[in-house]
């Protein structure tokens, strides 16, 4: 066994500590763990030098990530309580507790007045859109308790919880680029985005070492974190009616986009930022972000997700993003997660996964196990997964536009809207109690 070079024990429901001796297979390049309830905190390694691709990601491991295994991307560990490179800094690090203080720099520990003008120091506020009641100012975000959400391709997101105040989401920015000037005309243009399929952006925060984005706290959190995460007992999983809709209302954010202009896209599409209502419906996030990073915003980050076209992610067209919402399509049908579907050693990606499969004949292999109980919405099922493969085409020219992917999943869910019956809005309502209850 010392000489095993492949280990994937991936979704088996694995419990219990990582085996440390799995450090003993000192030739092994792949290591997948991924979905299982492996509990505890992560082993060293120190010996398995050769490890090339490693996913640890939707267990309930904790603590931080040994130096041996931060090279590996972020994704290789979503889904746990773990903290440290490649992921946000431990809260210990910061002196904090199980939540941790938001601070930041160049904030001067305060700042609630002055204009929003001028680039470092000084006084600066909040700059809120809409028509929002600002409840909160600058001081109270500082004040906020806090605890990381995730890490992303544009920062880290925090949920903030302020005293007699609102619960609001907040992305700190990195490696933003562009001029303050820039950033206010490229924010402005996000801000005013109105869409019943968007997470709204309620105010910004700019000065020379801070850059922050405000948004409304999304309690379910994102369709990626339900698709891959808790796959134990108690789960509640996402049934057809809940996946079609979630495609149509993320297809609708995304049109609306592009409806603002031919050189408008989201460029940064995945399901970590399709975020859920309690009544799971579909936010789009992130988007009009593109322009204000540097290339450094690592492109292999939402590889899974890019078009074979796009070279710079920085420029992503219309189709890219139509590709990318394709591979989305994907992830809600097989319940694969695109970053990890790598099932040989050459790293086979999802579109080219469920071609493979479908190639022969439309086989009930390509989907998620948990749709299968749904054999009267098969037909539709498969009317989507021919979407999805049409999406993901590799000539941009020959994939449909975002208009009309929206009108074929509203043609394809026809059926199933007129047989919902009233268990699924029972259990719809039950989920929404047993959420509101956790909440108190």
């Amino acid at each position: 066994m010392t000489g095993l070079v492949r280990l994937n024990l991936a979704s088996n429901n694995f419990s219990g500590p990582i085996p440390a001796r799995f450090g003993n297979l000192t030739r092994l390049r792949t290591l997948f763990l991924e979905n299982n309830r492996f509990n505890g905190s992560l082993p060293n390694f120190e010996e398995l030098n050769e490890l090339a691709q490693f996913n640890v990601s939707y267990n309930m491991l904790n603590g931080s990530v040994p130096k041996k295994l931060q090279t590996f991307g972020e994704d290789s560990f979503l889904g746990n309580t773990l903290c440290g490179k490649p992921l946000a800094i431990c809260p210990w690090d910061d002196g904090g507790g199980i939540g941790i203080a938001i601070t930041f720099a160049g904030s001067g520990g305060g700042g609630g007045g002055g204009g929003g003008g001028g680039g470092g120091g000084g006084d600066k506020k909040l700059v809120f859109y809409g028509n929002k009641v600002k409840v909160f100012d600058l001081e109270d975000l500082l004040r906020a308790s806090a605890e990381v959400l995730g890490k992303g391709t544009f920062g880290t997101t925090y949920k903030a919880v302020m005293e007699d105040g609102p619960v609001v989401a907040v992305k700190r920015l990195k490696d933003v680029t562009v001029s303050e000037k820039e950033f206010k005309e490229k924010i402005d243009v996000v801000g005013v985005m109105d869409h019943e399929n968007l997470v709204p952006l309620r105010a910004y925060y700019y000065s020379r070492d801070e850059k922050l984005l405000v948004h409304d706290y999304m309690p379910m959190g994102s369709l990626s974190a339900i698709l891959h995460g808790n796959k134990g007992a108690g789960r509640t999983p996402l049934n057809w009616e809940m996946r079609s809709s979630i495609a149509l209302g993320a297809a609708c954010g995304i049109q609306y986009l592009h409806s603002q202009g031919p050189s408008v896209s989201h460029g940064n599409i995945k399901s970590s930022n399709i975020l859920l209502t309690k009544s799971y419906d579909a936010r789009v996030s992130d988007f009009g972000l593109t322009h204000l990073v540097g290339p450094s915003s690592t492109p292999n980050r939402v590889a899974g997700y890019r078009a074979p076209e796009v070279i710079d992610p920085r420029k992503v067209s219309q189709k890219a993003d139509v590709y990318s919402f394709g591979v989305l399509l994907l992830e809600l049908l097989t319940g694969k997660a695109p970053t990890h579907a790598l099932l040989n050693e050459e790293g086979v990606d999802l579109p080219r996964w469920v071609q493979s499969v479908v190639r022969e004949e439309w086989s009930s292999e390509v989907f998620d196990i948990e749709l299968l109980r749904y054999q009267n919405s098969e037909e539709e099922m498969v009317q989507l997964l021919q979407l999805a493969v049409d999406c993901v085409v590799p000539y941009p020219d020959n994939r449909p536009s975002m208009s009309q992917v929206i009108q074929r999943i509203q043609e394809l869910r026809r059926p199933s809207m007129k047989e919902a019956t009233q268990d699924q809005i029972q259990q719809l309502d039950l989920i929404n109690d047993i959420d509101d209850a956790s909440s108190r």
